[in-house]
């Protein structure tokens, strides 16, 4: 099934206003999607790999990114299901989304994540590729989208929105992998999901700050955006700094608002 996309013919102008209403009409609301996300992440790092002595926890494993993205995904699908039992699963064939909503399988959800340091979300080179949406044994990759941003073992960002097949972009080099978004996607197709987890990224993540900033915060003991908001002291650069750090804050919750 190839979904229509609600862009279509609209000025990318009215894309924001397009995409919350997407997401009001959405049977999984952002909150219960924070609420989800964040209990999967703790409970993946508490996950245990074999038994006795040999009982290994994954926080004690260095695990490839893309492992800890599938894990993330069949943990929240699981998650998903027990809550609202009968209406969501986890998708079992190659043609079915990662979260299929059973009573309308349009408001199904593909989950994308990225372990890189950053807040970019990439899909692999085919979803670039013109062609390849017409195998009728693959899943639509146009549709509802929750996606992932995490360092190490820290969930700096996650957002709910809506993608468009024509969104990816492949990599110019014959020999890249990947493919990417534009800009605009992440302006106004994606909404930000806030939560007090945002508060545990990197310094870095903030927009502005650059290496030589993150730096100075580090000489400061200041590591998080946690620690920042936190920050009581009289250093005008920080207190600067501080305020690029307020929408962070839980209690900033204006963009829960649609």
């Amino acid at each position: 099934m190839n979904l229509q996309s609600p862009y279509e013919g609209k000025d990318k102008s009215l894309y924001q206003a397009v995409t919350k209403e997407l997401i009001r009409n959405h049977p999984l609301s952002l909150d219960e999607t924070e609420k989800i996300a964040t209990f999967c992440w703790q409970v993946l790092w508490e996950t245990k790999i074999g038994y006795g002595e040999t009982c290994l926890r994954l926080q004690e494993l260095d695990i490839p990114a893309t492992v800890v993205g599938y894990f993330f995904e069949k943990l929240f699908a699981h998650e998903l299901g027990k809550r609202c039992w009968g209406k969501w699963r986890g998708g079992s064939a190659k043609d079915e989304k990662d979260l299929v909503y059973i009573p309308d399988n349009g408001f199904s959800i593909e989950i994308k994540a990225s372990g890189q340091l950053g807040t970019k979300i990439f899909g692999n080179r085919s979803f670039g590729q013109k062609g390849v949406q017409k195998n009728k044994e693959c899943k639509d990759k146009s549709g509802y989208y929750i996606t992932v941003n995490f360092y190490q073992q820290i969930l700096t960002l996650i957002r709910f929105g809506w993608i468009d097949f024509s969104d990816w972009q492949p990599q110019k080099a014959p020999t890249g992998q990947m493919a990417g978004l534009p800009d605009y996607v992440y302006e106004s197709k994606l909404l930000v999901v806030p939560g007090n987890y945002r508060q545990n990224a990197p310094v870095s993540l903030l927009p502005g700050i650059g290496s030589q900033n993150t730096e100075y915060l580090k000489q400061c003991d200041i590591y998080t955006v946690r620690e920042l908001l936190n920050y009581n002291g009289n250093d005008a650069k920080i207190c600067n700094f501080k305020n690029k750090a307020l929408p962070y804050k839980d209690s900033n919750r204006e963009s829960w608002v649609l």
